[in-house]
């Protein structure tokens, strides 16, 4: 009987039907983010578990947790941009009904898609934050110093600020996050192969010689300080934005106190950043 055909296609289309409901923390980026870190981790120990040692060959354990652990790096770089545009969709959302300056012009819609996006989308934030890429220190600087500016005033200050930029507290995680993204650029375009552009990349990034034409074997401590540098950023960046807002949302309500209640207000922006807010005298309920 000859096999029957199969619409390739098809099949393949269908990938869009496998899905599952995102998780109750996708209301809140900081808390969002963590529950994705943790799922590679988790992965990991999982596997390592329930493998006995004296039923497999060390060397081929080794080679497929290392390609294991390559993926898993990959996921932590990209929870870690998701959690940059849910954050600053947040803003987005919080200032919208309030700023009428040009803070939103950074966030243009370019494309058709993007303004089906904005029409259909669950929130203002989100339809302009969502579908652009959030890939470098430069690009993020941008969007959220523009953002987070005082009413038809200067720009606000830089998250991720260059070697003789401002804040000064701030550069040396800037600078390792600028090697995180350019990791992440060899893993999702070159399988994880450091090429001669990345090799020259690195370099001037690290300020010492990296060697090209090998591919990244990271190890499960190299996952592990990798999520404890970008958990700690996160949540270093989440507590910055978030009392930057609640001094804009403040400067709102000193303007114009009919605008809206200052408790609850409070309270939906500490839900959002999942830590108290405070609003003049008002303290938010996570």
């Amino acid at each position: 009987m000859p096999r029957q055909k199969i619409d390739l296609h098809r099949k393949v289309r269908d990938v869009l039907q496998n899905i599952i409901k995102l998780p109750p923390q996708a209301t809140c980026p900081i808390r969002h983010y963590e529950k994705s870190m943790n799922i590679g981790s988790s992965l990991i120990k999982y596997i390592a578990d329930h493998i006995e040692p004296d039923d497999i060959y060390e060397s081929v354990y080794d080679r497929h947790m290392g390609h294991l652990q390559r993926m898993v790096l990959a996921e932590l770089l990209e929870s870690f941009e998701r959690f940059l545009k849910e954050l600053a969709s947040v803003c987005v959302d919080f200032l919208a009904p309030y700023a009428i300056d040009d803070r939103f012009d950074e966030f243009k819609l370019r494309r058709g898609e993007q303004i089906a996006a904005f029409v259909h989308g669950a929130s203002i934030g989100r339809a302009l934050c969502e579908s652009d890429t959030w890939l470098n220190n430069e690009t993020i600087n941008k969007r959220f110093r523009t953002l987070l500016k005082d009413p038809f005033d200067s720009e606000w200050e830089l998250l991720f600020p260059g070697p003789n930029q401002q804040p000064v507290a701030e550069r040396e995680r800037a600078a390792t996050l600028a090697i995180l993204w350019q990791i992440r650029h060899t893993l999702a375009h070159n399988v994880g192969v450091i090429t001669q552009s990345d090799a020259m990349k690195f370099r001037m990034l690290m300020k010492t010689a990296v060697g090209a034409d090998q591919q990244l074997f990271p190890s499960q401590n190299d996952l592990r300080y990798i999520k404890r540098f970008l958990s700690e950023t996160a949540t270093h960046i989440n507590k910055r934005v978030g009392q930057r807002l609640a001094k804009l949302t403040e400067s709102f309500y000193d303007s114009d106190p009919d605008l809206f209640d200052l408790q609850t207000k409070a309270d939906e922006l500490s839900r959002s950043l999942s830590f108290p807010i405070t609003l003049g005298q008002q303290v938010g309920i996570v």
